[in-house]
Formats: structure tokens, sequence, C-alpha cells
């Protein structure tokens, strides 16, 4: 089949045949493509429910059986508990295959994924969607906690003046406020970070927007650490208000304290 795959659909119709062992128990079609709103751009996922013990032979089974389909060049293994494999073809057709047993299917639902092969009825079993998803306090937590912490490294890293390091950690930051304003996304099943203009609001989105890039300079950097903290800290709060979370006053005011003594008084009363 090599040289006849051209697009995600196709590879999608090529996927079940390619898959029809003993071993794979059900194949499911998950990600945008389950959900219904994939785009051009969009990766296949695929999460193959396999019998028990029979993981690495489905895996290398679909190694050899997907670059029958389309050549691969790249191919990549994660193992997070379930067995997730990631897969580039030559022409950049992205494909993740996640192997679970039966009972790690994980809380998926009819509107989520689509069956390809399902040899149990796993799919008549499943839910026809899921409740939305609630903030999750564990992630909130360590989000302040990790934001504050990280402002008050500043001083370290400008006594060494280590302004390069300083950009990677605006990004950083940056990434802390994406993260806090995803919490408050509630689709079951949200997709990656790669849909994230299509998640948060327009006004979210133009406030991560209007986010200084700093240059690697002491002041630029400096700026841009405040910039973002004036934008997390009070959604961070409310949001700490809403789930019942401890404000760190204590961590916070130590925080404050160090900048002031470190970078002038205005600095600790920065956000």
């Amino acid at each position: 089949m090599k040289g006849e795959i051209v697009d995600q659909q196709d590879l999608i119709e090529a996927a079940a045949p390619a898959m029809d062992i003993g071993a794979v128990r059900g194949l499911f079609l998950a990600g945008s493509f389950g959900r219904g709103s994939a785009d051009e751009w969009s990766d296949v996922d695929l999460i193959a429910v396999v019998a028990d013990g029979q993981e690495r032979v489905v895996a290398d089974h679909w190694r050899s059986a997907l670059h029958a389909i389309t050549p691969i060049v790249f191919w990549n293994e994660l193992s997070r508990g379930v067995l997730v494999l990631n897969a580039i073809s030559e022409d950049w057709l992205r494909c993740d295959l996640t192997i679970v047993a039966r009972d790690s299917f994980g809380q998926r639902a009819k509107n989520t994924v689509k069956p390809l092969i399902d040899r149990n009825r796993i799919y008549d079993a499943l839910p026809d969607s899921l409740p939305p998803r609630e903030p999750d306090a564990g992630t909130v937590r360590y989000l302040i906690h990790e934001f504050i912490r990280m402002l008050g490294l500043m001083p370290v890293a400008l006594g060494r003046e280590e302004y390069v390091t300083m950009v990677l950690g605006v990004g950083m930051l940056r990434g802390h406020l994406e993260t806090l304003l995803m919490q408050d996304v509630t689709l079951p099943d949200p997709g990656g970070i790669l849909h994230q203009s299509r998640l948060l609001t327009p006004e979210q989105m133009q406030m991560l927007k209007s986010l200084p890039y700093p240059p690697p300079e002491r002041e630029a950097v400096i700026a841009a650490n405040f910039a973002i903290a004036q934008e997390f800290m009070p959604r961070a709060r409310a949001m700490a208000d809403r789930l019942g979370i401890d404000w760190p006053d204590a961590f916070e005011a130590a925080t404050r304290r160090r900048l002031s003594a470190t970078l002038g008084e205005q600095a600790g009363r920065a956000w």
C-alpha cells in the first residue's frame, strides 16, 4: 500500500484491516477524529484494546503493519502506564497508537471515540457523553507554589546575569498561566495544546498575545516576569478561593520581601 496513503482518512481506513489480529480485541479512533472535530492539521489517534500480556506483540505488529501502509521516518515508544507509540510518515502524516488492556480503556464516551474493531462490544457499554471537566485542585496548588518559587529565583538568575536562561523561565511562567486558564475549560476531552485557541476565550487569547516575549536583557526579562505575574496572580487567587485551596500567604510574603531587598521596593509590589 506504500505510496497510496495521501491523507489522514486514507490512514484511518487502512488501520483496521492492518490490525485485524486475534490479540487486538478493539481498535478505536480517538482524539479529534474520534470527537468529530478534526481538521486538515489533525493527527490520527488510535486506541488498541489488547488481550492480557499481548501489548508487546501488538506493538511490534503495528510497527510492521504501519510501515507497510506508508513509509515511517519517525518512531517513538512511551510507557506511561500504557504503551504509546508515536509515528510520522515520510509525508508527515502523524499517528499515535495507545495500547491498553480492557480495564485500562479509561473514562471515555461514545462521543469521544469511534469503533473500528470491537470484538467485545466495548463501545456499546460506554456512556453517551462524559460530565463537564472540573479544575484539578492538585494541579492548581502546584501552579501557584511553582509560580511564586520561580519569581523568587529571579534575583539568583539576575545576579549571575543568566539572561538567556531567564528567557526560558519567562516561557515557563507563560506556560503556567496557560495551564491555569485551561483548568476552566469544561470539555471532558479538550484535546492537546495545539487546540488552545479554540478552547480559551477571545479575551484570554488576546491577553496571552499581549504579554511580552523578551530578549535576553536584564530589564526586559524583569518586566516580562512581572507582566505575567500581574495576569497570573489574581486569576490563581480567585481559583484557589473557588476550590478551597489555602493560599500560601507566608511564601508569597517572603518572596515579595526577597524581591524588594534585591530588586527594589517596587519589585515587591509588582503584582
